[in-house]
């Protein structure tokens, strides 16, 4: 995919980066701080169920194309997308055209 058709960038998420903070007695703790929300769009890839332990979870991995960000684009898998459907995890992000899209590989993992 070498082009964006900015017209298809119309599903609004909002991003999350997980930040790590040390509290003053030494123990480390784990919260999430909003970055905002944006415009993308969303391809799914594919969708199955895995069973863990007697529970059906449903997995679903999709790719998100979103406006160029260089934080994002370095430090990607330290954020999640929030979406209509729940949480999705980076995993990797790749640059389209010159410097004005990134494409987000992601899944989500849910009940």
């Amino acid at each position: 995919m070498n082009t964006v058709n900015v017209g298809k960038l119309n599903r609004r998420v909002e991003l999350f980066k997980k930040v790590e903070a040390k509290q003053p007695t030494g123990e480390r703790t784990h919260t999430v701080e909003s970055l905002g929300k944006a415009w993308v769009e969303r391809i799914e890839v594919s969708g199955n169920e895995d069973d863990n332990d007697g529970q059906i979870l449903s997995l679903s991995v999709c790719r998100f194309i979103i406006r160029f960000t260089r934080d994002l684009l370095i430090t990607g898998p330290q954020y999640f997308i929030r979406d209509e459907d729940g949480d999705y995890e980076i995993h990797s992000t790749q640059i389209i055209g010159r410097n004005r899209f990134l494409e987000l590989k992601c899944s989500r993992r849910g009940q």
